[in-house]
């Protein structure tokens, strides 16, 4: 504390355009901001909407029917053999899709590598 002053408070300048301008600038600041809750608002809204939709779209389509050979509740009754492996390929669509098992260091999980060429498969 070397620098003393002469007045314990020190003098502003006062705000550019005075009071009425201040007033101003800080309505303006206020519409501003009102503007950018509402466009925020409305996207959110938007985007909202958006994922409404494309989820309705997406639980119109029926799922992929499995197999007859594939029926959980047979195997668990002893009526089909469960498959060797956790992942089986049905045998009409063994030229369609491409397995690979990925080795791990435990058997506790598996992991799968799995191609399609038929390009619908690839979108669902």
């Amino acid at each position: 504390m070397s620098e003393r002053r002469e007045t314990l408070f020190e003098t502003l300048e006062p705000p550019r355009g005075g009071l009425a301008g201040l007033r101003t600038r800080i309505e303006r600041a206020e519409h501003r901001s009102v503007r950018r809750r509402r466009l925020s608002l409305l996207a959110g809204t938007a985007a909202a909407a958006l994922l409404v939709g494309w989820g309705a779209f997406l639980a119109g389509r029926p799922a992929p029917e499995l197999p007859p050979e594939f029926d959980l509740a047979r195997m668990s009754l002893g009526q089909l053999p469960r498959p060797v492996e956790p992942l089986t390929v049905p045998e009409n669509a063994r030229g369609e899709i491409a397995v690979q098992r990925v080795p791990l260091a435990g058997d506790d999980v598996v992991f799968y590598l799995v191609g399609s060429t038929r390009a619908r498969d690839a979108v669902e």
